[in-house]
């Protein structure tokens, strides 16, 4: 009797069928790797990409992996930041011993002396040499902004303006910095962000409500292309309101969402971003999420926000890193570290089962899978820096709007899902405007909203 070979998917007849679940699932290399010369790498290095905080250099070189590569950030005696190999283009010593000077880094090994362009100032163990005017040492140009280091990765005959998003300017917000750290690969901690339906589950249904109750209501959903990637749409029913939600993605690596801890208890009109974050790549296995956390009285009406708790390595709400809690305490109520890390090193969406519920994920990785061929056909591709801008700002649409409607008793469902893409043609609208005005536009059309449905 011949023993039964491996299936390729369990059917529902194949009770405790673990024995033929399929084998060798290959990752989907395309859009996970991220070295210099793969699809996904060269995509992610065409956008300014976080480095580390401000705070993380000081007076001393720190080595930072980024995108695959080993390199050194250094603050030079009158303040830039340089961004280099992290071996010294002499014989390879670590220049994380280096010396910061005024203009550069000086290499422990030998003494050369390394501007932060990359530019070999000095050979002094050899002075004759013109061997310094003959070579450039790897070196990339940074831009600091607002507490976090930000650097061009890509060809350096191509470095953008770096840009400045709406989110940026908003009136009497506090913009906190924080580096968090997953084991994972960038993209499955991306995908966290076009998936609303997980906040019904993770953060309120199975684990007790981690924000508000109201967070356990299931959407109704829709997914938009932005100019810059995609929003999604969800808009929930609580009591008598109707919470219109949208939250960004935008190309490649960066995401916005909204008010964490909003209860949708009392009308709200175009509450903006609560955070802007990018999933840096350390590498292929490991990530980087680095952004700011905005705080401000209206954003944090509702909320648990500890500003004191946001910074290197830990941020003001549940779920977000692996050593905030004990492990047993983080099985019995898990947050986003534990769902998204718990996949595994690299996620093996090729074994996925999707369902309905997971379009904006699916849409997602199609849009980068989309402008990695851009990249590699040499069309043109999506990315942040390359957004239209209102008086150099670039809009964004990531906002939280509750209307006081009740529940219709005919397919409640359907008025919520017209009520909502109402409200996101409103948010669209609004983009074309300077930034001090959209709020009022968006005021005045949502209550015209309201008032032709009520």
């Amino acid at each position: 009797m011949t023993d039964a070979m491996p299936k390729e998917v369990p059917r529902l007849k194949d009770r405790f069928a673990a024995y033929y679940r399929a084998r060798n699932v290959e990752r989907d290399h395309e859009i996970v790797q991220v070295d210099r010369g793969t699809p996904g790498g060269e995509y992610l290095r065409r956008t300014w990409q976080p480095v580390c905080l401000s705070e993380e250099v000081g007076d001393l070189p720190k080595v930072v992996r980024i995108l695959g590569e080993d390199l050194v950030v250094f603050r030079t005696r009158r303040g830039e930041v340089g961004l280099i190999e992290r071996h010294c283009s002499h014989r390879g010593a670590s220049l994380e011993y280096g010396l910061p000077t005024e203009r550069g880094i000086t290499c422990c090994y030998h003494g050369w002396h390394i501007a932060t362009d990359g530019t070999i100032l000095e050979t002094p163990n050899d002075p004759a040499s013109t061997l310094k005017d003959r070579i450039c040492h790897p070196a990339y140009p940074t831009h600091e902004f607002n507490g976090i280091v930000f650097a061009w990765m890509g060809p350096p005959e191509k470095v953008p303006t770096f840009p400045m998003l709406d989110a940026y300017v908003q009136p009497d917000v506090e913009a906190v910095p924080f580096s968090l750290y997953f084991p994972c690969n960038w993209i499955q901690v991306l995908d966290n962000t076009q998936d609303p339906t997980h906040s019904c589950f993770l953060h309120t249904r199975v684990s007790g409500a981690q924000f508000a109750v109201s967070w356990g209501e299931l959407p109704e959903l829709e997914y938009l292309r932005t100019p810059v990637g995609m929003i999604n749409l969800n808009v929930r029913r609580w009591h008598d309101k109707v919470w219109v939600r949208t939250t960004d993605v935008m190309m490649p690596n960066l995401n916005q969402t909204g008010h964490l801890w909003l209860t949708a208890e009392y009308e709200e009109t175009f509450l903006r971003t609560a955070i802007t974050r990018w999933m840096r790549p350390i590498d292929e296995t490991h990530t980087q999420m680095i952004g700011w956390r905005y705080f401000s009285p209206r954003m944090d009406r509702d909320s648990g926000a500890d500003r004191s708790e946001v910074g290197l390595g830990k941020i003001d709400f549940i779920g977000q890193t692996e050593d905030e809690r004990p492990y047993a305490e983080r099985q019995r109520v898990p947050g986003d570290f534990e769902a998204i890390a718990g996949q595994g090193a690299v996620a093996l969406n090729a074994a996925w089962n999707l369902n309905h519920g997971d379009r904006g994920v699916a849409m997602m990785r199609k849009l980068i899978r989309d402008n990695i061929e851009a990249i590699r056909s040499g069309t043109d591709h999506v990315a942040i820096e390359r957004a239209p801008t209102v008086g150099g700002i670039v809009p964004t649409y990531t906002q939280d709007t509750v209307l006081t409607l009740p529940p219709r008793q005919r397919d409640d469902r359907a008025f919520m899902r017209d009520v909502g893409a109402k409200v996101a043609e409103v948010v669209f609208a609004s983009a074309k405007l300077p930034e001090k005005e959209r709020e009022g536009f968006v005021r005045k059309s949502t209550g015209e909203i309201a008032a032709a449905v009520r």
